[in-house]
């Protein structure tokens, strides 16, 4: 309806103009120095209207080129990105798919027109890593480094960890260590100094880190004990190799804190070390008995029978009471019989040596029942008991 209304008007007007021309066609004159042309009014307005349009129209058409060329190169710039895009996730995915030359390949072929050329850089470092080549993976780290300072921790923790595993071990620490200046809570760089620090067997700088592993809250109380107590037992047995001497023994377990020094585990590496120390045989008497009466533990029980104090009446006492508490166990009755047999109990020692030998039959209480028997001038019987001893070590 609207259409039509336009129509009409537009109808009536060029009615009223092509009338008013036929009245009055008026003229028009040009004229250009010694040029001249004169014209129809009506057709000078007619072709000036033309002119308008096919300049319009002209412009029209450069526009629509230079559109065209605009959407070419925006076309062109979108194809290289997909281009890199593809070439990038194919490269991470022959990654994770364990194909490391074509990952290298991949990764730097989309590296130049990547949103993230840093993990370009990273992921080639690692397929680099993979197939040995070194020198390749530090040159794509040092790439990454120049290209994105600000990412020095992700840099350094991929670095650190390719060290790890390649058994760089001091560098990886050297590397660590730069990023513990710079980020000195950060959980990845203690959780891998961690493991370096566990693979190169310092205690000592373990515990030192011990602080900040609990800070981080990285692990939780059941498992900071745990690795706690294994960093301990570590020190105690890494002194036990070094064959350390009684002062440095003392002061490692000075350094143990107190709580830690009432864990059984603990007390015997403790223990095993000041074995060979006779004069320390009194003080460890009374730490084994207070740790056992608290906690069984078969390897404390051992080594207290093995104990040469200068009260063996009282070691027997204290014995004694642990089988009230515990009741009849085989490592028990040994310790027992041992003591007995030093108090020359001979027929209480022989008791708990039978009883002993009747819950679980040892080359170590067949050994010391015939010592038993030998002393007391049975020498038959003496003999048979070595004879199965020795059967029983022999298996």
């Amino acid at each position: 309806m609207r259409r039509f209304f336009w129509f009409l008007i537009i109808l009536f007007v060029s009615i009223w103009l092509g009338l008013k021309i036929a009245e009055d066609p008026g003229y028009a004159l040009f004229a250009y120095r010694h040029w001249t042309a004169e014209m129809p009014l009506w057709f000078a307005v007619v072709a000036f209207l033309l002119l308008l349009f096919l300049l319009y129209g002209v412009l029209r058409f450069f526009d629509s080129i230079d559109f065209s060329l605009y959407r070419w190169k925006n076309w062109l710039h979108w194809r290289k990105k997909y281009k890199s895009y593809s070439k990038t996730n194919r490269g991470l995915i022959e990654l994770i798919e364990g194909h490391w030359r074509s990952s290298e390949y991949y990764l730097l072929a989309g590296v130049e027109q990547s949103d993230a050329p840093l993990i370009n850089y990273l992921a080639a470092a690692k397929a680099a890593h993979e197939q040995g080549a070194f020198d390749r993976r530090d040159m794509y780290l040092r790439k990454a480094h120049q290209l994105a300072p600000q990412a020095e921790i992700a840099i350094g923790l991929t670095q650190a960890q390719l060290q790890f595993e390649q058994g760089q071990l001091e560098q990886a620490l050297a590397t660590l260590d730069r990023l513990r200046s710079i980020a000195p809570k950060h959980g990845l760089v203690l959780k891998l100094l961690e493991k370096v620090y566990v693979r190169l067997a310092d205690w000592k700088g373990l515990i030192k880190l011990l602080p900040f592993l609990r800070k981080a809250k990285l692990l939780t109380d059941d498992q900071l004990h745990s690795f706690e107590e294994n960093v301990y037992l570590e020190l105690l047995r890494n002194a036990a190799q070094k064959n350390a001497g009684l002062v440095t023994i003392q002061q490692i377990w000075q350094s143990i804190p107190k709580k830690f020094q009432k864990e059984p585990a603990i007390v015997y590496s403790y223990a095993k070390l000041l074995m060979a120390y006779p004069e320390m045989a009194d003080s460890l008497e009374d730490m084994i008995n207070k740790t056992v009466k608290k906690s069984w533990n078969k390897g404390l029980v051992e080594l207290y029978g093995l104990l040469l104090t200068t009260d063996a009446k009282k070691q027997l006492a204290h014995a004694e009471n642990w089988q009230k508490n515990y009741g009849g166990q085989a490592m028990l009755l040994l310790t027992l019989g041992r003591l007995c047999q030093r108090n020359q109990l001979w027929g209480k020692a022989r008791a708990y040596f039978e009883e002993s030998l009747r819950l679980e039959a040892t080359p170590e209480t067949y050994i010391e029942y015939g010592k038993l028997l030998e002393q007391l001038g049975e020498t038959t019987a003496a003999l048979q008991k070595y004879r199965e001893g020795l059967v029983k070590a022999c298996g």
